[in-house]
């Protein structure tokens, strides 16, 4: 095993025992303004940061621009809510390989299913439109299996809606944040191990060649298999917003 491995290693141990997890509580429960934003934003996300002394993550300039293309919500009294600010975390790890307009397309339909405000009249038509689709299958269900057998589908549904939070009015973004935080917490020890893979891969690589030159074509090695993940990925989300745009 090469040094770079070893280094390689140590370096992905950092970035997964750094990776920050915040979740809605960790958020402060009153709106903010600018300045604070940006500074809580700074202090939870700096742990993954390249530079954290040199970056910054997401700047007035950035959230204003998010703001004026609707991908975020607009300030309410030059204020920023709860809702706004677990967006803006969501936005940061989109931004670097997302346009933005490619974010909005993500944000637009979320933030119109979970506010109760600034999107309230659509929020209402697509509530309503489940409900008469609701009906239809009702209806149908009716007809082939009998009123009993739709009230037990009924009763089901209901239990259902009653773990996860959701009805037909939707679910609190907050609830919804924390979800997708869960579930990307619950998948970093897959992403790790993957990783590991391939940096074990490449450590094997040109044994026949001299070991000074073979550290530096291993380590090239490592970033093109990484890079090509990378792209993999991105080009995945790019498809998938192009096929099925919301």
């Amino acid at each position: 095993m090469s040094t770079r491995s070893d280094e390689a290693y140590a370096i992905l141990e950092q970035i997964f025992e750094n990776f920050p997890n915040v979740r809605a509580a960790d958020i402060p429960g009153i709106d903010l303004y600018m300045d604070q934003v940006t500074t809580f934003l700074q202090d939870s996300l700096q742990s993954i940061s390249r530079d954290p002394e040199g970056d910054k993550f997401l700047t007035k300039t950035m959230i204003n621009n998010y703001v004026k293309n609707k991908v975020l919500p607009p300030p309410v009294k030059k204020k920023y809510s709860r809702d706004q600010m677990m967006m803006l975390i969501i936005i940061y790890y989109m931004k670097s390989f997302l346009s933005i307009n490619d974010i909005r397309s993500i944000t637009s339909p979320v933030i119109e299913y979970c506010s109760p405000g600034a999107f309230a009249d659509k929020k209402r038509e697509a509530t309503e439109k489940r409900r008469e689709n609701a009906d239809r299958k009702r209806d149908a269900a009716d007809r082939k299996r009998g009123q009993d057998e739709q009230h037990a589908a009924q009763n089901t549904r209901a239990a259902a809606q009653d773990r996860d939070g959701t009805g037909p009015d939707g679910m609190e973004f907050s609830r919804l944040y924390d979800r997708i935080m869960t579930d990307i917490e619950e998948m970093l020890p897959k992403i790790h191990e993957e990783i590991m893979e391939q940096i074990n891969l490449a450590g094997k690589e040109f044994e026949e060649i001299d070991r000074e030159d073979r550290v530096i074509l291993q380590h090239f090695s490592l970033i093109c298999r990484l890079s090509a993940e990378v792209y993999v990925r991105k080009l995945l989300i790019e498809k998938l917003l192009d096929e099925y745009p919301v």
